[in-house]
């Protein structure tokens, strides 16, 4: 199968919003100023009772970042699934998945055409995505002490269990002279994060939304290999939750998302 586009043909990226509106206007800000190559940005705007969150779309919707926007009336994580997966019957063999608190960068250009590049140099990927920015782990003590000796809401919004915390200060991780790694041993990750991938719209249309992890052995079994590149970098803000959002309840974030777990 071609999996190839036409270099005017853009690509696809679908972008789910959850909330937080500072966290949505600095992902959508940084798609206006990085991305280089034909786009189509679909925003599938999950209903969040924050009003500021339609101010922020309403913005961006001035500045023509998008080629749809895709409003619910309701906050379900069914809304989004059932949307993007009625929307990748339009796409092109290649598209891109991204959730609201990312802000992607690259050193070499722009990020999607790079993301594009390898992985039509390497046909053994089906599922591409970007190595974290590890500046913004924050310290387990420091976190601990923000939320006031309080261990469990510490490692919940700083993220302190995270696997991707092994990419800290391993220059193995970040080589950007190959272009990518794939995700399984010694890899502390066994799967590239999903909140940044490039997708194979096959394999997508053929199995439906799936959280990172069994999205990859979907890929796995389908003889591709998942992988993440170095070059190009992710900043994960939900790191930040521990100073913006300290009321982020991760009992509410589990039950929302009980349907795909």
């Amino acid at each position: 199968m071609n999996t190839s586009q036409d270099s005017n043909e853009p690509i696809t990226i679908f972008i789910a919003s959850w909330g937080r509106p500072i966290y949505l206007w600095s992902c959508l800000d940084s798609l206006c100023r990085t991305i280089e190559s034909p786009a189509r940005v679909v925003l599938l705007d999950n209903a969040h009772p924050d009003p500021l969150i339609r101010q922020v779309i309403a913005g961006f919707e001035r500045r023509e970042l998008f080629a749809e926007v895709v409003r619910f009336s309701t906050n379900r994580f069914e809304n989004i699934t059932k949307a993007y997966e009625e929307r990748l019957l339009d796409v092109g063999p290649w598209h891109v998945y991204m959730e609201s608190d990312v802000v992607a960068s690259c050193s070499h250009g722009c990020w999607l055409s790079e993301m594009y590049r390898i992985v039509q140099a390497d046909p053994s990927i089906g599922m591409l995505g970007s190595l974290i920015d590890t500046h913004d782990f924050l310290d387990a003590e420091k976190a601990r002490e923000i939320m006031s000796g309080d261990t469990h809401s510490a490692e919940f919004l700083a993220k302190l269990n995270s696997p991707e915390r092994a990419f800290t200060g391993v220059p193995q991780w970040a080589d950007e002279s190959r272009d990518s790694f794939p995700t399984e041993p010694p890899c502390p990750i066994g799967n590239p994060p999903g909140r940044l991938m490039m997708l194979r719209t096959d394999i997508i249309r053929e199995h439906g939304f799936q959280l990172d992890t069994p999205l990859a052995e979907c890929f796995r079994k389908q003889g591709f290999r998942p992988a993440v590149t170095a070059r190009v970098r992710h900043r994960h803000l939900s790191l930040l939750n521990v100073f913006d959002h300290t009321d982020y309840s991760q009992t509410n974030r589990d039950q929302f998302f009980t349907t795909h777990s």
